[in-house]
């Protein structure tokens, strides 16, 4: 084991997908440049294998990968070994759960998935599917309590899942249909936060009974809310929303809205990751045409491009884009060391 100075000297790293190309850049969040690029096919997946999302080992000695087109949940090392592989169909977001698992949704893109998650033990690789009862999985996190938390993109139902016994129950999610993208949670794992791409929404839960989430607030921040995120202090969310291609910030106390960080680089951003200081806040984004989002808007409100794709730098202090690193095509997940 490291010890803590020498921890401190490692490099942040941040493992950003370049779904299209089934690449992944890995950037030195300090420096703010690129070290490598993974390509996928060169270790045996197909040009089709669709990077997605990724998560990373607290220690940074292993990190995980969805590829939506090669149905498997990779297992790679600091040396971009593949040392696991857990299949299952169309994998989606991921979350690291106590010490030993991982827990997997479903892809946006797939159309009738399994309505199962997949419990994997992050060491063997190995593990069970779990009903969530409802259709097409997709957002995920987990919190220290114990407890993973699943929503649907089809219905307005969220589920709590007791990684312990794996016990599921569901909850109904009031209002119009929210199509629910993706969670965060507060470190004390007593908040759950959740964007929505249809309805535009943020929304709220208290987790203060942890299999039984109930809503709190609702705001609207504009169609195709995606990946939210706290700040490392907790005092704020920022949610990118791809309809107006912003990222808006929220006070996570009062939960009114504080800014919006508009930018021509800007481009359907889908995720975003602070610095371990909170300094910068790093974007991906997808600049394409996406047939994911929102299938209500038809014609789509986007015009119609594919074209490479930048991960943005934004200083958290003055909310300016202080770089933008040009990719390749479609840019969606991405991850660094929890520290949780």
């Amino acid at each position: 084991a490291l010890g803590a100075a020498a921890q401190a000297q490692k490099p942040d790293l941040l493992y950003v997908c370049v779904q299209d190309d089934a690449k992944v850049a890995v950037v030195d969040m300090n420096s703010k440049a690129v070290l490598r690029t993974i390509d996928f096919q060169k270790l045996g997946f197909p040009a089709t294998a669709k990077p997605h999302y990724v998560v990373v080992e607290p220690d940074g000695s292993f990190w995980y990968l969805s590829l939506i087109g090669a149905n498997r949940v990779v297992k790679i090392d600091p040396q971009d070994k593949i040392v696991g592989q857990y299949e299952m169909e169309t994998p989606g977001m991921l979350a690291l759960a106590g010490a030993s698992q991982l827990v997997a949704t479903r892809s946006m893109s797939a159309v009738n998935p399994p309505k199962r998650i997949a419990i994997v033990d992050r060491q063997a690789m190995k593990g069970d599917e779990v009903e969530v009862l409802f259709p097409r999985p997709h957002p995920m996190t987990a919190t220290a309590a114990g407890y993973a938390y699943t929503g649907s993109l089809g219905v307005n139902q969220i589920a709590s899942i007791s990684l312990a016994d794996q016990k599921v129950n569901v909850v109904n999610v009031t209002g119009p249909t929210h199509s629910l993208v993706q969670f965060t949670t507060t470190r004390d794992g007593k908040t759950l936060v959740a964007s929505a791409d249809v309805s535009g929404s943020v929304l709220v839960f208290d987790l203060s009974k942890p299999a039984s989430p109930s809503l709190v607030k609702t705001i609207e921040v504009g169609k195709m809310a995606f990946d939210p995120v706290y700040t490392p202090d907790e005092k704020f969310v920022w949610v990118p929303v791809k309809s107006s291609n912003e990222l808006v910030i929220l006070d996570a106390h009062s939960w009114a809205e504080v800014g919006r960080v508009k930018d021509a680089n800007l481009k359907q951003p889908q995720q975003i990751v602070f610095s371990a200081d909170g300094a910068s806040a790093f974007v991906t984004n997808n600049n394409k045409m996406d047939h994911m989002a929102d299938p209500s808007a038809t014609p789509h409100a986007m015009a119609g491009m594919d074209d490479t794709a930048s991960l943005v730098v934004v200083n958290t202090r003055t909310r300016k884009i202080e770089k933008a690193i040009p990719l390749g095509k479609n840019l969606t997940g991405m991850g660094t060391r929890s520290r949780h």
